[in-house]
């Protein structure tokens, strides 16, 4: 009878070596098949249903964990877009209120310009009307820019006979800057 032990022996621990090595090898499925065989069992059915469930619960979760995590990342990507986008529109807005500050202050440039030029052709309308000697004298007393537009703005025979006028050195001083002025 010793003998038949033994032989038994040897053979459950060759199913048992096999089983192993068949489960570590990927051909059976040694955990599903214990699963099956527990859930045969009428003790241990309701504890592994009810393991089975919480099992489900936790994928579930991961499951959402990991679309959270998705959506996060999304979330941020499209952060990190609107960032980028709103520092390109702040350096627009800068550019422009620079353009704006640039055309505001030509605008007021052109406008005293246009101002002055207003002034001058009213004041060689003035002179055109004066004496030849009242104008000269006032002319004389002149700012030389403001002389030299005055005459600029006047008929070249006004112009001329007002020149006759002044004194030599303003006269010359003063044509030759007009001379400059028609180039």
């Amino acid at each position: 009878m010793g003998r038949w032990f033994l032989a038994f022996g040897l053979l459950t621990a060759a199913v048992l070596i096999a089983f192993i090595i068949l489960s570590v090898s990927g051909v059976i499925d040694a955990p599903k098949l214990f699963w099956q065989l527990g859930l045969k069992s009428s003790r241990l059915q309701p504890h592994l249903e009810t393991y089975s469930k919480g099992r489900e619960a936790e994928e579930w979760i991961a499951g959402k964990y990991q679309e959270l995590d998705a959506e996060k990342e999304e979330l941020a990507v499209f952060e990190s877009e609107l960032k980028t986008k709103q520092e390109q529109l702040e350096q627009e807005a800068l550019e422009l209120a620079k353009k704006e500050e640039q055309l505001r202050l030509e605008k007021a440039a052109f406008a005293a310009e246009l101002s002055e030029r207003r002034n001058v052709q009213r004041l060689a309308e003035i002179y055109r009307e004066m004496p030849v000697e009242k104008a000269a004298g006032i002319l004389k007393e002149a700012e030389l820019n403001l002389a030299l537009d005055i005459l600029s703005w006047l008929d070249e025979r006004d112009a001329a006979n007002i020149l006759s006028e002044l004194p030599t050195n303003l006269a010359v001083s003063l044509s030759k800057r007009l001379g400059e002025e028609a180039e």
